[in-house]
């Protein structure tokens, strides 16, 4: 099904991520407490404001993978907000895509 730009580009927002354009397309890409840039990224639209409203199917599908989400139901889970920034950044930690220990003082 699918969605709005602007409502994937929010969920990707609050969840850690910068979106970045170089004229012709957005893209995301993943900072660990907004500081520590990490090679998780993936292209989220054409930048044409009209003719990229929505985002289909295929490249949903496309970000999804980018992103290193099993399923098309986690990623949704993850725009929506049941799944965290933390469970997100844990689940990268997990498929050893990113090393990151956060220290508490």
């Amino acid at each position: 099904m699918p969605l709005d730009r602007l409502y994937v580009h929010s969920g990707l927002k609050a969840k850690g991520f910068e979106i970045e354009t170089d004229g012709d397309h957005y893209y995301c890409r993943y900072y660990i407490d907004g500081e520590i840039k990490t090679s998780i990224r993936s292209k989220v639209g054409g930048y044409s404001r009209k003719k990229y409203k929505t985002l289909n199917d295929a490249l949903l599908h496309r970000i999804q993978r980018a992103l290193h989400f099993d399923n098309k139901r986690q990623f949704s889970l993850f725009l929506k907000c049941p799944f965290t920034k933390e469970n997100y950044q844990e689940m990268l930690i997990e498929k050893g895509l990113i090393h990151y220990s956060h220290q508490q003082e």
